[in-house]
């Protein structure tokens, strides 16, 4: 198997797994049972006492939310890879890299700033299993054209 095929192959399925995650998020955290991220982000801003009656609703909101731009940039950055990646047009090496680049670098220093560092983590992670075949892809996209002189 060359190379290109492996990397292409790698981001389909990191992307695949970004529409099942915001799946995941967007339906399964409906359901009041559900409440691992939820106790995760309870410690962090609210110690053992969470304010107020609405919290859960709230929470079940953010993380719905949440997954359903999970899932609708997962489908978007698939659709890119499927298709004009396979033509190696070099506007859709940029339209994945520069993309998960500003994500990485916003959501990340957010959740820091935060403290929600299980995120950072998260983030990290996904990042680099996105990064790095687009670094390993970007010379098939913008090898130069040799001339002879």
């Amino acid at each position: 198997m060359n190379a290109e095929k492996f990397w292409s192959g790698w981001l389909k399925v990191i992307m695949i797994l970004i529409v099942v995650a915001g799946s995941f998020l967007a339906i399964v955290s409906q359901f009041s049972g559900f409440t691992i991220l939820n106790s995760k982000i309870d410690r962090i801003f609210f110690g053992n006492e969470i304010p107020g009656e609405h919290v859960e609703s709230l929470e079940r909101w953010l993380t719905g939310v949440t997954g359903a731009v999970m899932l609708g940039w997962g489908f978007s950055m698939l659709y890119i890879i499927n298709h004009p990646f396979k033509q190696r047009e070099r506007w859709a090496w940029r339209s994945v890299f520069y993309p998960v680049l500003v994500w990485y670098v916003i959501d990340s220093g957010i959740s820091a700033y935060y403290g929600v560092l299980f995120n950072v983590v998260i983030n990290t992670v996904l990042f680099l299993q996105v990064i790095a075949p687009l670094l390993f892809l970007r010379n098939i996209f913008f090898e130069q054209i040799k001339t002879t002189a």
